[in-house]
């Protein structure tokens, strides 16, 4: 499967999946996403940065994350969900 950086490409949010995420850990443990990796409107797997996390909270057996990621021209939110037993990222439905 290619893989393609986000260059003005419009991504698709798949609810429910699990999703390819790179995130940054510091020596406590805290973790963020830095970059996620979507769909485009062609089956393209694109990796796109993550702009901002507008917040983050604790969830039943993980962390969950708002975050802002450009897509085409527009910026979009997406809930990334961190299951730490499973360490599976996925987006919330």
């Amino acid at each position: 499967m290619p893989f393609y950086e986000n260059t003005k490409r419009e991504l698709i949010n798949v609810t429910g999946q699990p999703v390819n995420v790179a995130a940054v850990f510091n020596p406590m443990g805290e973790f963020k996403p830095l970059y996620i990796c979507l769909e485009d409107l062609y089956g393209n797997v694109c990796k796109t940065q993550i702009e901002k996390i507008n917040y983050h909270k604790d969830i039943r057996g993980g962390v969950s994350f708002n975050c802002s990621y450009k897509s085409g021209d527009s910026l979009r939110t997406v809930v990334l969900n961190y299951y730490i037993k499973e360490h599976v990222w996925a987006i919330e439905n």
